[in-house]
């Protein structure tokens, strides 16, 4: 395995494991450290494998069921989005070969754009009381996102050369 390779899987063991962190002072059950902490490294180890599957939904739920929505959910939606997009360039290989530097451009803006709808949903969640604003702004926060995903999905597109 090249060196750049142990790198990357090491960062890829670390982005769940951070998103997880980033709860403290508050501590998540050890059930929930210790699935993510093994499926993290079961992940680094095996990029295309179902274990990434686990551990990004167990991070998720996590904060899920936390109800947490201030700025560190921003934070931990760019740990996790990094890490599947980290997993989905290792996967595109074997472990001798070097990481493709275009594909890794590729797949970088693809994540950066999939991150666009990320800040309005945040600002929507936390400026807006459900039980105070109208159903209009509901709808209108919903057709922005509907819209962004769909121009997301449209420049993510592969360019026919």
């Amino acid at each position: 395995m090249t060196p750049t390779a142990w790198v990357l899987r090491a960062v890829l063991l670390l982005l769940p494991c951070a998103a997880l962190a980033l709860a403290l002072p508050e501590r998540p059950h050890p059930l929930v450290i210790a699935v993510v902490v093994l499926c993290s490294a079961w992940w680094a180890w095996s990029p295309d494998h179902l274990a990434g599957m686990v551990t990004l939904a167990t991070v998720i739920a996590w904060w899920t069921v936390h109800d947490v929505v201030d700025w560190r959910i921003l934070v931990v939606s760019v740990l996790l989005v990094g890490a599947h997009l980290l997993a989905t360039v290792l996967s595109y290989g074997p472990d001798v070969m070097a990481v493709d530097r275009h594909l890794a451009v590729v797949w970088v803006r693809r994540g950066l754009l999939t991150l666009v709808p990320l800040p309005i949903t945040w600002v929507a969640l936390r400026g807006l009381d459900a039980d105070q604003a109208p159903s209009w702004v509901w709808i209108a926060a919903a057709l922005t996102v509907v819209v962004m995903v769909v121009a997301t999905l449209r420049l993510t597109q592969p360019v026919d050369e």
